[in-house]
């Protein structure tokens, strides 16, 4: 049995010590990008949409995935969809589709990755809009 002095003693000593222990931290910060048209979009037939995916922590990477997880590719004259702003150190990137089509439709990703590893997701359902059928 400890005498009552060191037992104060040592139990102050821990309550010090563990006071001034600052709190852990993770390893690696998580990333958290936000698909600012929201989680589903209703894009018209033939008609144009534009997303947009930022990242508020520092980035390495912002990168866009089709529905099968395959990478979108950049800008080109011919392209229905395509991404930009998506180089290195951009903490964002658009998605554009130009004459939408049924086939498009589907959950696209836009994924973050960081310089230590640490990679986040954020996903957008893309579908078409259904025409409003008059009502008799």
């Amino acid at each position: 049995m400890w005498p009552p002095n060191n037992l104060a003693l040592s139990v102050a000593l821990s309550v010090a010590l563990t006071a001034a222990l600052p709190p852990p931290r993770p390893a690696t910060p998580a990333l958290h990008p936000i698909i600012a048209n929201g989680s589903s979009v209703a894009v018209p037939y033939m008609g144009e949409a534009f997303l947009f995916c930022w990242v508020a922590e520092p980035t390495r990477q912002v990168q866009w995935l089709d529905p099968s997880n395959a990478p979108l590719l950049a800008w080109r004259p011919t392209a229905s969809r395509y991404h930009l702003g998506s180089g290195k150190h951009l903490p964002h990137a658009y998605l554009l589709f130009g004459d939408f089509r049924q086939e498009q439709e589907g959950v696209y990703t836009c994924v973050a990755q960081g310089g230590a590893g640490q990679e986040g997701r954020a996903s957008v359902t893309l579908t078409l809009q259904r025409p409003s059928v008059p009502s008799p």
